[in-house]
């Protein structure tokens, strides 16, 4: 399914204007109408037992408003700005996710402890990835994404999430100039011939899509950090994985791979469950 309706995230967080700047950028690829939706819980505890927005809310959400109309405007975008009622911090997130579901794609931003003020509540990403039921885009909150899925790399291990995330990814996959399908395996895994399974070119060519595949083995738990390692060292610009699958050692609490690399991808990831 094409891209056609891409809802970005929007606070007062310091990176907010270049993940705008990647979703604007996305849109124009796709030929996508783009949604702002502006959320962020409200500091001040008053307005959020009246269940209004707080003077300051109000105007972080108008400087919102202005810096997307503008950019959008200069970029030619067909576009919509929304902010929600108040900043409750239960309804930011839960909020999120009702838009999220009738996106196609939703682009959020990686937590940024250092730089709490303004920003979305930090488990934000994985509920939305986890309870819409479509794809969302992190994207780093350190750097500059002006081009995303050139260069991409699909992690694979043939479960339901992998699979899901794959299929998701299609609209990025038939577009970028490189793919590279890689499967991290576990010593067990890879004696017991397990990675016959990650046969995929066949099925991606059927796509438009060529695709390089590899695999390697690890012997502890640093899988995400090697699959990151590798992402970096191929030059990505997108990383595409199943959210809350099991990547590699099953006795490990579910998610929490993904939880490392919402937490410390160097790059956009695509996700889904």
């Amino acid at each position: 399914m094409p891209l056609k309706h891409i809802l970005v995230h929007l606070d007062s967080s310091s990176n907010v204007e270049s993940r705008l700047n990647a979703a604007i950028a996305l849109a124009k690829q796709h030929g996508a109408f783009l949604r702002g939706l502006f959320a962020q819980p409200d500091r001040i505890a008053t307005s959020v037992v009246a269940r209004r927005p707080s003077d300051h809310l109000a105007q972080a959400a108008a400087k919102s408003e202005a810096l997307f109309r503008t950019k959008t405007q200069e970029a030619g975008v067909p576009s919509e700005w929304h902010a929600l009622a108040h900043g409750e911090y239960n309804h930011v997130i839960r909020e999120t996710i009702i838009w999220s579901r009738f996106a196609d794609l939703t682009i959020l931003s990686q937590y940024d402890r250092d730089q709490a003020e303004g920003a979305a509540p930090e488990e934000l990403a994985e509920q939305v990835v986890l309870n819409a039921g479509r794809p969302v885009l992190v994207v780093p909150y350190a750097g500059l994404f002006p081009h995303i899925g050139k260069r991409v790399v699909v992690a694979w291990n043939a479960e339901r999430e992998a699979s899901r995330a794959l299929a998701d990814a299609i609209p990025f996959l038939t577009q970028a100039s490189e793919v590279t399908v890689i499967t991290v395996l576990t010593q067990a895994s890879a004696q017991s011939g397990d990675s016959s399974r990650i046969q995929l070119a066949d099925h991606l060519r059927l796509h438009g899509v060529k695709a390089e595949q590899t695999h390697f083995t690890v012997s502890d738990i640093g899988a995400m950090d090697a699959l990151l390692a590798q992402a970096v060292d191929l030059g990505a610009d997108l990383l595409v994985m199943g959210a809350h699958g099991h990547y590699t050692f099953p006795y490990l609490h579910r998610g929490s791979g993904t939880r490392h690399v919402l937490r410390s991808a160097p790059l956009p990831v695509l996700l889904s469950h």
